[in-house]
């Protein structure tokens, strides 16, 4: 009995797995694996988290497949005691003369009482982030794998192959491909170059082949540390947004997982599949595909790297109200009319290359300022209306419990950022955009949330900043990103994060095309029509690349 080709909803952080795809990890761990199952009497199976089986069912076939002989110890956990139950009678009603033994208990909490004896560990873990298990049990699991920062609980699932695997043993994992990029995710990264022999990693990016947020991946490592990047094969799947070029059309993408190109499944979706190896394992490094063409392309950008977006100045994150239905808004009139500590805010609603859109009218009501260099909160009874106002979302405003633990003031914004920095000149652009949006604000605004802001340094000469916003609104920023973070989310967006937009590359600005790129920026900011701005940035586009490419 098998499971229809299709996922299941979430449950409690569980995403279940579609059989094409557990089929194919069954397959692959096999073809990498040390064990040798033709001429073995006994193996031993285990999935961390096996909910209804999906991957074990699998497992089990493709062992089947190849030793019909073999006698197969199936173990699995799970928490919930019914789907437990269930899921150990499928298997054994799927193939009765397999072993199998559900325990309903939390791996993590069992790993420790676990022998290291599997020669195979399958599992798509949950994907639940530490904080939602809440402050005491995100520690013990921190402190335990030496983790640190924003973790989720896939992370120690990962780590703790080690103590589980057996010294011929291969795991295969179905996991976020998050922890490839982000920060808190160098621990993982780390750890696992240090001890396991890295195989294959499978992007599977924004497929969607998840009812869920998930941009997920396949891992497929075993035991012992010999990881070469240019020995680990690795596969990136994303949509293409470029629908006219040619592309061969294909059911599921499991039918071209080792092709090149672009392939339309039956919804009309189009992906491109690349293929390449591991870019770096050096510590801290990003996991990113990489091929010797795109080695040789980022190295001839960074050989004409000038400076990078950091040395601009500070890179920011906008304003954190906590209570945005409360202090910011588009329509401040009536009874709201007068408030006295109201200032202009852009969001992203202002997102454009250059410039603004400018088509924006929202306002915060913003609590904070600076005395003798010090951020402080204003005294709200010197603000009658401000006060009025705010003092009808007492209980909401005063109920915020981080404000109470930071013994601030009921009525403050809690992350106001720098008062005396939003008169400066600064850089804004959005967290998350299909294309890079940076702009140039010499307003004074407050910059919201959802967007970042470079807070210039008045040393840096104007046309070192035309540049910057040149390059960083340019085709080339995009395939630069691309090959240096590859972490795009659905439907083509970016995540435009401190993280990557610091190392953003400048070029020199004394060539004659970055003059010209200074000069036409120049020419946007000015003003000009919805036209002629294209036709700059046409223009910017093709500049950018030969100032990096040119040597």
């Amino acid at each position: 009995m098998r499971y229809k080709n299709e996922s299941k909803e979430k449950r409690n952080g569980v995403i279940y797995t579609p059989t094409d795809m557990a089929d194919y990890l069954a397959t692959e761990m096999i073809k990498y694996g040390q064990f040798d199952l033709s001429t073995a009497s006994e193996v031993n199976v285990l999935d961390p988290a096996i909910g209804e089986g999906e991957l074990i069912l699998s497992m089990v076939s493709k062992i089947l497949e190849k030793n019909s002989n073999i006698i197969i110890n199936v173990d699995g956990y799970e928490t919930d005691k019914t789907v437990a139950r269930k899921t150990e009678q499928l298997i054994s009603n799927s193939f009765p003369t397999v072993n199998v033994n559900i325990v309903a208990q939390d791996f993590l909490e069992a790993v420790e009482t676990i022998d290291p004896k599997y020669q195979y560990v399958i599992a798509n873990p949950p994907y639940i982030r530490t904080q939602i298990l809440g402050t005491d049990k995100a520690q013990e699991i921190s402190n335990k794998m030496k983790l640190s920062g924003r973790i989720d609980i896939y992370y120690a699932f990962l780590l703790y192959m080690n103590k589980i695997l057996s010294n011929d043993g291969i795991s295969g994992y179905i996991t976020s491909n998050k922890f490839f990029t982000i920060k808190s995710g160098s621990c993982v990264r780390d750890f696992m170059i240090e001890n396991y022999t890295i195989h294959s990693i499978v992007d599977f990016g924004d497929t969607k082949l998840f009812n869920a947020s998930v941009l997920p991946c396949i891992i497929i490592f075993s035991k012992g540390q010999t990881t070469k990047p240019e020995s680990v094969n690795f596969t990136s799947i994303y949509e293409s947004k470029d629908s006219s070029s040619p592309s061969i059309s294909i059911h599921s993408i499991f039918d071209c997982i080792s092709q090149e190109g672009k392939y339309q499944l039956d919804d009309g979706r189009i992906f491109d599949f690349s293929q390449g190896h591991l870019n770096d394992i050096a510590k801290g490094a990003l996991w990113v595909i990489a091929s010797n063409e795109m080695k040789n392309w980022l190295s001839t950008v960074e050989t004409n790297t000038w400076l990078h977006l950091s040395d601009l100045g500070k890179i920011r994150v906008g304003i954190k109200t906590t209570a945005d239905n409360v202090f910011i808004g588009n329509d401040w009139t009536g009874e709201k009319a007068g408030i006295e500590l109201l200032r202009p805010l852009i969001t992203h609603r202002d997102a454009g290359q250059i410039v603004s859109k400018k088509n924006a009218s929202w306002k915060v009501l913003y609590t904070h300022t600076t005395i003798s260099g010090k951020k402080v909160a204003y005294n709200i009874e010197n603000y009658p209306k401000s006060k009025a106002y705010l003092e009808q979302h007492y209980e909401q405003l005063a109920g915020r419990n981080y404000v109470k633990k930071a013994k601030r003031n009921w009525y403050e914004i809690w992350v106001p950022q720098n008062p005396d920095a939003w008169k400066n000149r600064k850089i804004v652009f959005r967290d998350i955009s299909e294309k890079p949006e940076f702009w140039l604000d010499e307003t004074g605004a407050i910059v919201n949330g959802d967007c970042y802001w470079i807070d210039i340094d008045s040393s840096i000469f104007e046309d070192t900043i035309y540049l910057a916003l040149a390059v960083v609104n340019s085709e080339f920023i995009e395939k630069y990103y691309d090959a240096k973070f590859n972490t795009k989310l659905y439907s083509g967006k970016r995540r435009y994060m401190t993280q990557y937009v610091e190392q953003f590359p400048i070029p020199n600005p004394n060539t004659r095309e970055a003059q010209k790129a200074i000069s036409l920026v120049k020419k946007i900011i000015a003003g000009c029509s919805e036209s002629e701005a294209t036709r700059y940035m046409n223009s910017i586009n093709q500049l950018t690349e030969q100032m990096f490419l040119t040597t």
